[in-house]
């Protein structure tokens, strides 16, 4: 099973509130051991998992600017 965090999954919440979202559905799917990948407006991050990944996609949440 492939897991997409999405950011347009999660409209009807603020900037913040959607990257402190898609910062937890990442931790959340890594400790699960799902693949999972991310998509961010401008950018997608294919499904991985491991620590590299989970890396990157927190690093790519850390770095977005809405």
């Amino acid at each position: 099973t492939r897991l997409w965090l999405e950011w347009n999954g999660l409209a009807g919440l603020g900037a913040e509130a959607r990257l402190s979202r898609l910062c937890r559905w990442v931790l959340d799917a890594e400790r699960a051991g799902l693949p999972y990948g991310l998509r961010l407006p401008g950018r997608e991050i294919p499904p991985g998992q491991g620590a590299p990944h989970r890396h990157r996609c927190l690093e790519a949440l850390a770095l977005f600017t809405p």
